[in-house]
């Protein structure tokens, strides 16, 4: 979503401007609160993450978020996996359209790996959080 400090009239507006931007923040954290207290998770950094983060992480999420909160961070999973996907598709693509041992094929071949890593390490957290959902 692209935050404007000026409203539609073309005037400066501070004050939208802010409360639209913190909302959009808000939507990339998650906030899990339990008896001891709580955690607060940036999403856009916190995923794709490694099986025993992801395990401990929604054991807590599965206990104590709300049926919204997980909806949200479900759907968050299907959108950066098709991201990653993209990616893969758009960098296999720019590899291809360079002869093979060239510099430039190396290094979108390169880029290709790391959007596949990350896309399997996205699409795996995504199976363990739904599976873990639905077994409660």
């Amino acid at each position: 979503m692209g935050i404007s400090k000026y409203n539609a009239e073309g005037y400066y507006d501070p004050t939208a401007y802010e409360g639209l931007k913190r909302a959009e923040e808000s939507m990339k954290v998650l906030k899990i609160n339990y008896p001891t207290g709580f955690m607060e998770i940036n999403l856009e950094n916190f995923f794709p993450c490694t099986l025993n983060k992801a395990k401990k992480v929604f054991s807590l999420i599965h206990r104590y978020s709300s049926e919204a909160d997980k909806d949200r961070l479900q759907g968050f999973f299907m959108d950066k996996e098709a991201r990653f996907y993209s990616k893969m598709s758009k960098y296999a693509d720019k590899a291809s359209s360079y002869p093979e041992n060239s510099k430039e094929h190396r290094e979108h071949l390169s880029k290709f790996k790391e959007a596949r890593r990350l896309h399997q390490r996205i699409r795996r957290n995504r199976e363990i959080f739904e599976t873990g959902r639905a077994s409660r």
